[in-house]
């Protein structure tokens, strides 16, 4: 009797257990990145247990049960069971970066730095703040490797390793992607200044060709990822900076994010007269964007944004005047009151979906519109582009024994761009009558193949292709005097490989090895004759690559040490025939050889490690030279490339305390650079200093706020923010002045619930 009393009593028990405990889902993610954090560490009372490749974990709890999720690197976080049974996403926030747990997306990497074998380098949300907010210049050129010309807000000018440095004013040879947006345009030019860096979380930059995975790159690639709402928490917030030369900004924000849903919206200002006459700007920026977690194995995510501009254009100056009168526009250009007056439009969304625990598809789909206006002192510029595109890949992934892994995908990329443009005499701003009427249709298809293995975690091998074809066609309707220039130009089947190995020793260290080949079509602009018609000769550029990097963690300090060397064929000359004519020659050869340091100490930590004081420096090496240069009877063979510094070096000073008080100083140093093919005429060394204070503080547990102030220039360097290379004109106009010292402050606020 009593035996069958104690059987019912612990089938009662049982039972009772049964229907308190229910089973819950897990994933475990990194908060910046939304990328699974393999290998986490889940506690629960009853349990421990650790994050599979996918970052998901089942456990058995009950309603109130605390769970605890622990990683290096990052806070630990307490999650508290709720009463219902379900998948539940648990995102990280990083503590502190070491380069064993900061994640790389770009390449199809989605892997901790110290894994992927190639020279890449991020940029947080705190490393984009340590300026005024406005351009993305001053945090781009604290990497080595990387240096960005700043003329105007609007005239701006990207090379990386050299690459770029010969584009006349914009960013040419370079990928950006934004959410895998691209946001470079159907014949290679890059616009990253439009974008508000409010709605940036973070950008990755390649270093070198990525042909492999994006195409026509041949100077690397940048990935913006868009900023998003805190987890669990909804947030109301504005922004209000002033500053010099008549400096206004005002942002306002409302996101929301929670379990299946992320939400941000942003509708952001900004104003400036410019220390420069005719150099006015105005800018208005609405973005939305959204984040959906459809079910546990599909997610979806759209961006929508829209940007208005207007500019004035100051154009650049000779150097009697730079060095006299910085504030003055060129003649012309004042005359006239120059601006370019333009409305994009970038939309676009994509889905991700995993079948199994091996296999995953990832697509998405994109769209641009560009209007533009721009009246010039010698015509009237009227534009439309129209562009639309799609970008899938299927992946898989197998892991045996937690000590091989293996990874797979292939992919496709098409763009295609519609681009009309009519130029009209311009008769005091006003349009007058039509000189030409022109369409283009660009085309491009990149197919790709990616595969890379990983032995225990230490050592990674990597093997891509690429296969591109490029199509422009282009149709005069105008046809002066009876000619048609109207023709089209199919670029033969581009092949890009790259082979890469990764090697993690004594345990924070690593060493790579890469090999790559990258390459860039001429814009259809290169492609025309003197006398507007298509060239046949012209032969895209093409590039290998080789390096060999190191980087590690060492006590307290990081480290990241490249050098390279890059062989740059049927180098793409832009011949400038007038001050609105250029023609396209292939004119020789480049060797880019250089050395490329980044440092990274913290020399104290708070509470989980926190640093509260660290220090930063990089410097580059860049002696890139014409090996075989002839253009026009006259060799150049031997002299430096024009529009690059031989030396470069960034560093500085970031403090922040418990209390919510931070600072931060950094310098620039730019050696002298060559403004001529002939060497002539080199540009003056310079070296700048910015600086950062501010405070966050939170009430009731609901109001943040925060205000900051500081100083651009502190030193009030005089200098040219940006050159044109090889000017021409009498006296020739080389130089943009860059704004003399400057400031700005402001304050922020937002309510949390």
């Amino acid at each position: 009797m009593f035996s069958r009393l104690l059987f019912l009593s612990l089938l009662c028990e049982v039972l009772y257990a049964g229907l308190l405990y229910a089973q819950v889902k897990l994933r475990v993610i990194d908060a910046e990145t939304r990328l699974p954090l393999s290998g986490t560490e889940v506690r629960s009372t009853q349990q421990k247990t650790f994050a599979d490749n996918y970052g998901n974990v089942s456990l058995s709890l009950r309603k109130g049960d605390t769970v605890q999720v622990l990683r290096k690197g990052y806070d630990t976080l307490f999650w508290i069971a709720p009463a219902s049974v379900g998948n539940f996403t648990i995102p990280l926030s990083a503590s502190y970066r070491l380069l064993s747990e900061l994640l790389i997306t770009g390449l199809e990497a989605n892997a901790p730095a110290l894994q992927v074998p190639a020279a890449i380098a991020v940029l947080s949300k705190q490393d984009l703040q340590r300026d005024n907010n406005t351009i993305v210049a001053p945090a781009l050129n604290r990497i080595p490797g990387v240096f960005m010309h700043n003329g105007t807000l609007n005239t701006n000018r990207l090379t990386i390793r050299g690459i770029g440095s010969r584009s006349s004013f914009s960013t040419n040879k370079i990928r950006a992607y934004f959410n895998e947006i691209p946001l470079t345009t159907g014949d290679g030019e890059t616009t990253i200044e439009d974008i508000d860096l409010s709605t940036i979380e973070r950008i990755e930059v390649i270093k070198g060709p990525s042909s492999s995975i994006y195409g026509a790159g041949l100077g690397g690639t940048l990935l913006l990822s868009a900023a998003r709402a805190d987890f669990k928490k909804s947030e109301i917030g504005s922004e209000y900076m002033a500053g010099s030369f008549g400096l206004q900004r005002v942002l306002n924000y409302l996101q929301s994010g929670n379990e299946n849903t992320n939400l941000r919206f942003v509708h952001s200002y900004q104003e400036m007269e410019g220390f420069r006459e005719n150099s006015a700007y105005f800018r208005r920026l609405t973005m939305l964007h959204g984040q959906f977690y459809a079910s546990e194995k599909t997610d979806i995510s759209l961006l929508a944004n829209h940007i208005n501009v207007k500019a004035y254009i100051p154009s650049s100056i000779d150097e009697a005047t730079f060095r006299t009168n910085p504030r003055a526009a060129a003649a012309n250009w004042m005359q006239l009151r120059g601006y370019e007056a333009y409305q994009k439009v970038l939309a676009g969304t994509s889905v991700n979906h995993r079948f199994t625990n091996h296999w995953e598809l990832a697509g998405s789909i994109f769209l641009h519109q560009r209007i533009n206006d721009e009246p010039r002192p010698f015509n009237f510029l009227r534009e439309i582009a129209q562009a639309s595109g799609a970008r899938s890949k299927l992946q898989y992934h197998f892991t045996h024994a937690e000590r091989w892994q293996l990874k797979a995908l292939i992919g496709t990329e098409f763009y295609g761009e519609f681009y009309k443009w009519h130029t009209y005499r311009n008769n005091s701003g006003r349009q007058g009558a039509m000189l030409s009427d022109n369409e283009e249709r660009r085309r491009y298809l990149n197919l790709f193949l990616h595969a890379e293995a990983t032995w225990r975690k230490r050592t990674t091998f990597i093997a891509g292709i690429n296969l591109n074809q490029t199509v422009y066609e282009y149709i005069d309707l105008f046809r002066a005097n009876g000619r048609d220039l109207s023709g089209s130009r199919h670029f033969g089947a581009v092949f890009s490989p790259r082979f890469a190995i990764n090697y993690i020793f004594a345990n924070q260290q690593a060493f790579f090895i890469n090999i790559s080949h990258g390459f860039s079509p001429p814009t259809l602009a290169e492609t025309l004759t003197p006398a507007g018609q298509i060239n046949p000769q012209i032969r895209p550029e093409t590039g290998m690559n080789y390096e060999i990097g190191f980087r590690g963690n060492w006590r307290n300090l990081q480290y990241d040490i490249s050098t390279y060397a890059m062989d740059i064929r049927n180098l793409l000359v832009a011949r400038r025939t007038s001050e609105d004519a250029f023609v396209g020659v292939n004119a020789g050869r480049t060797l880019h050889t250089g050395l490329e340091v980044g440092l990274q100490h913290t020399l104290l930590t708070k509470h989980r490690r926190r640093p509260v004081l660290q220090t930063f420096a990089s410097y580059t090496y860049a002696p890139y030279r014409f090996v075989e240069f002839t253009d026009l009877d006259k060799d150049y063979s031997g002299n430096p490339l024009t529009g690059v510094p031989r030396h470069t070096f960034a560093g500085g000073l970031d403090w922040q305390t418990e209390n919510g008080l931070y600072a931060s100083v950094n310098l620039q140093a730019v050696s002298s650079m060559s403004m001529r093919d002939d060497n002539a005429l080199r540009s003056g060394a310079y070296q700048t200093v910015n600086c950062r204070v501010g405070y966050r503080c939170t009430f009731l547990k609901h109001l943040s706020i925060h205000l900051y102030g500081g100083v651009s220039n502190l030193t009030n360097e005089h200098y040219a923010g940006m050159i044109l290379v090889n000017a021409i004109g009498n006296p020739p106009r080389y130089y943009y002045p860059a704004a003399p010292r400057n400031f700005f402050g402001g304050m922020a606020f937002g309510w949390k619930w």
